[in-house]
């Protein structure tokens, strides 16, 4: 009581700068002693909250590969399917070849059509064929022409073009040939093996957050 009274007698700004230590003391014990364990647990779950953001951005981003995978395996498949229109089967072939001659004979004079052994690659299998005609050169340009808006895979090279001697003997051939052309002609086909679409990958690795949860999981659990 007598400090009290002591302290009364002090002039205003002293007994404040008391009070207010003694504000501070009881202040900085509350926060040390009451709010530690909060404190603690508060630390606690920013950790978690810090881990679980970590593992949703990893989620995040796996799953947004998984759509691009997902889209340009699409992209293959419809590039596959259009791919398939432009490539006959192998029991169409015969077909194509006849095709091939047809157009050959329509507008010159075809001397020589001999199939060579086939090549294979990867997906496809190509059937060349040696070919040698006759005639002008607006019929061999337009040939040529319908060779390259074929609706099939069919290319040509090695191709040689010779003029034709002016007094060489016609024979049979169609009037005024003026050039032989020498090339060959290679249809493309697809085995019916080989015809049947990819699947998909299957086993996709987990996204980020459920491996993320399993990782929490394992390490909550007792150990044996």
């Amino acid at each position: 009581m007598f400090k009290l009274d002591a302290l009364q007698e002090k002039p205003w700004y002293v007994q404040l700068a008391v009070f207010g230590g003694i504000a501070l003391v009881v202040y900085g014990a509350f926060w040390y002693f009451v709010t530690s364990g909060t404190r603690a647990e508060t630390a606690e779950i920013e950790t978690k909250v810090e881990s679980l953001l970590r593992a949703n951005a990893g989620a995040v981003v796996a799953s947004q590969r998984l759509n691009e995978f997902k889209a340009n395996y699409e992209r293959a498949k419809a590039d596959y399917e259009d791919l398939k229109l432009l490539l006959p089967e192998q029991r169409e072939l015969t077909m194509v070849l006849q095709n091939v001659q047809d157009r050959a004979r329509g507008r010159l004079t075809l001397t020589k059509f001999t199939p060579q052994d086939e090549v294979q690659q990867d997906f496809y299998t190509g059937k060349p064929v040696q070919v040698e005609v006759m005639g002008d050169y607006n019929n061999l340009g337009q040939f040529f022409a319908q060779m390259a808006s074929y609706q099939r895979i069919v290319s040509i090279t090695d191709f040689k073009v010779t003029k034709l001697a002016a007094d060489k003997a016609l024979g049979d051939l169609k009037a005024n040939p003026t050039v032989s052309a020498a090339f060959l002609v290679t249809a493309y086909y697809v085995s019916p093996e080989k015809l049947q679409a990819p699947e998909p990958a299957k086993g996709a690795a987990k996204p980020a957050a459920a491996a993320a949860a399993n990782d929490n999981k394992d390490a909550k659990s007792p150990q044996g």
